[in-house]
């Protein structure tokens, strides 16, 4: 008897030490996971000898209500859609090759919901809960700054986009950076950094080339993306996300990409275009303080098309995005966000829009994050009100993106003719 109190006191005991160290071992998990995350988001790893298994996930729930632009635009039931989704289900492996300094990383995503079942451009469905191949790249270290990257890897050319999905802001990206957004590309590429830049070059098969075999008609015939970060203030972990824990440091950092790409010169052929030229460019400039920080991008994208009857097309569009949070207590954190995409109206270019068509898209989102364990991105609760306040007809053959990422325009998929949308939409995440 006495043997059996004594072990279950003992028990007692050691359940609650587990309690009570729970939150210092996730403290540590969160620890390593900002400490990793500027690994991943400048294509670094460092893993010889081991395997690393990781699996993030997402559970959405959405309400969207969408108002008609004129008469004789009758949405009816379709003015209002809700329901559940996951939109990412991602697994995620890395591990180093004994012996060297290469490391691989690969990750599958069986959610993909925003493309509402339908191809990609690299063939793949997405939405059926299959799996899809996202990263399938090498990095090679050379010595203490230099890394050499080859396979499947995210594009750097936007910021925002090199963000893990854990670690973005509320409950999606902005929509302007997803319509920018130039996706994977299959390639090669360097990446210097030190305690105050951060530099890669990619040489890619361009735009939107994930999972595409070399004659694909995606692919492009040359492409060429940089991108470079200059740290003024504080370390680079603190930039491998939006949040600012409090008791942060100050910290402060600009940055800028540059992407050019060329397709038609080679097979496939683009009949009846001759040669599409792809120009991009992006500045940034992030700052994070004390429980707070602010973001700010602007982005530009220019498609030429040199016709084989002669002549040429183009079209420039424009981006920006500018948000802000602030840690009301350590677990719970306010963002508010306004990111506008400005389309070219021109009647003479390549997808011209119609009369009645807008010609800039601004979205306002306000929300709030609460991390079920203080700095950690293991477990977090997201919810935020989106209003789009002009028409989304003209977005829907713009851009490089599915346009329905974030869920509040029309998009592939959803009605046109529509404007004044609201969405609201809650989630849970969970990172292991």
């Amino acid at each position: 008897m006495k043997k059996t109190i004594t072990t279950l006191a003992l028990v007692t005991m050691s359940g609650s030490a587990l309690a009570q160290s729970g939150l210092d071992i996730d403290r540590a998990y969160a620890a390593e996971l900002r400490a990793d995350a500027n690994t991943r988001s400048s294509l670094l790893g460092s893993n010889a000898g081991s395997l690393d298994v990781e699996v993030f996930t997402q559970f959405r729930y959405s309400y969207n209500s969408r108002d008609e632009i004129a008469p004789g635009v009758a949405l009816g039931d379709a003015d209002t859609t809700v329901g559940f989704s996951t939109p990412r289900t991602q697994i995620r492996m890395s591990g180093g090759v004994e012996g060297t300094d290469i490391t691989g990383h690969v990750s599958f995503d069986f959610g993909g919901a925003w493309d509402h079942g339908a191809s990609s451009a690299g063939g793949a469905a997405f939405g059926d809960g299959g799996a899809t191949l996202r990263d399938a790249y090498a990095t090679w270290g050379l010595d203490d700054n230099w890394t050499f990257l080859f396979g499947q890897m995210k594009n750097p050319l936007h910021f925002e986009s090199n963000v893990a999905p854990e670690h973005s802001q509320g409950v999606e990206r902005s929509l302007t950076n997803s319509f920018f957004d130039v996706q994977y590309a299959q390639g090669i590429g360097f990446n210097y950094t030190d305690d105050e830049w951060k530099f890669t070059v990619v040489l890619s098969d361009g735009p939107v080339s994930q999972n595409t075999y070399y004659t694909s008609v995606a692919e492009s015939d040359f492409s060429l993306t940089g991108r470079v970060d200059w740290l003024i203030s504080g370390n680079w972990d603190q930039f491998a996300d939006f949040a600012s824990w409090q008791g942060s440091n100050d910290g402060f950092r600009v940055g800028a990409g540059v992407h050019w790409s060329q397709a038609g010169d080679t097979n496939p052929s683009l009949a009846p275009v001759d040669t599409a030229t792809v120009t991009a460019w992006t500045v940034d400039a992030q700052y994070e303080s004390d429980g707070w920080g602010l973001f700010f991008a602007y982005m530009s994208t220019n498609l030429d098309n040199d016709l084989l009857a002669g002549g040429s097309v183009d079209q420039t569009d424009d981006g920006l995005v500018f948000q802000g949070n602030v840690f009301m207590t350590e677990q719970f954190e306010l963002f508010g966000r306004y990111d506008m995409i400005m389309i070219e109206d021109d009647p003479a270019a390549i997808t011209p829009l119609a009369a009645t068509d807008d010609d800039q898209y601004s979205t306002i989102t306000i929300g709030f994050n609460y991390y079920l364990v203080p700095e950690s991105y293991a477990a977090r609760f997201s919810m935020d009100v989106a209003f789009g306040l002009d028409d989304s007809t003209g977005l829907d053959t713009r851009g490089f993106a599915d346009a329905a990422t974030t869920g509040y325009i029309g998009g592939a998929g959803a009605p046109t003719g529509i404007e004044s949308d609201l969405m609201i939409r809650g989630q849970f995440s969970l990172l292991f």
